[in-house]
């Protein structure tokens, strides 16, 4: 084979070799560009479903935006307050004074807020401003917590959210191992009354 016909074959497979190269690394960014628009509308999935999140729903008050500032007592539509302790069972409190809508036996999990023993509907729960004013809540710490998660096993939680007209929720709260450090001054009233509430208007049910 003369010299001339081996140089022809040599150029003729250089080529051939540098188009699989070309065509492989096309297809390889064709694969990346699908992968970005598949991860792009899963992120867009993601937030059309937090968009979809009717705030206003008892059972979404937890993902319901956290207030900025403090409103007007008159402007809270719902309270929510639950207390939980290794040495006593939990206990919750769920209110919709917009409705006039008691939740018995309220739980909240992943899932949201529930009744377990149903909503009963009562005639009044104006009475329950009088009982936020009374004991100044809008003026307690957003967090009572003191010590690190890490440093205890059981301990004490509670937590109280009061939701406004505009779906934002003004939150208090605190953990720990020293219930008097975590809870303000007249917490155990404020509960103690919240809960006597409660109890009245359901017994008249």
């Amino acid at each position: 084979m003369s010299k001339s016909i081996k140089y022809l074959l040599l150029i003729l497979a250089s080529f051939f070799l540098i188009s699989c190269q070309q065509t492989e690394g096309t297809s390889g960014n064709d694969t990346t560009d699908s992968d970005n628009i598949e991860d792009n509308e899963d992120d867009k999935g993601e937030d059309d479903n937090m968009s979809q999140i009717d705030i206003y729903n008892f059972k979404n008050i937890e993902k319901a935006p956290v207030a900025s500032e403090t409103q007007p007592l008159e402007k809270v539509i719902k309270i929510f307050f639950d207390k939980t302790s290794m040495d006593a069972p939990y206990q919750a409190i769920a209110i919709d004074i917009k409705s006039n809508e008691i939740y018995k036996n309220p739980i909240i999990s992943r899932r949201g807020l529930r009744a377990q023993d149903g909503i009963v509907e009562v005639n009044s729960t104006a009475e329950i401003y009088d009982i936020l004013e009374k004991h100044d809540v809008q003026n307690w710490a957003e967090d009572y917590t003191f010590e690190d998660a890490s440093t205890y096993e059981d301990g004490y939680s509670w937590r109280l959210w009061l939701q406004y007209e505009d779906g934002t929720v003004e939150k208090h709260g605190g953990k720990g191992t020293d219930i008097d450090k975590l809870t303000p001054d007249n917490f155990t009233t404020f509960v103690d009354e919240l809960r006597e509430f409660e109890k009245q208007h359901l017994e008249e049910k």
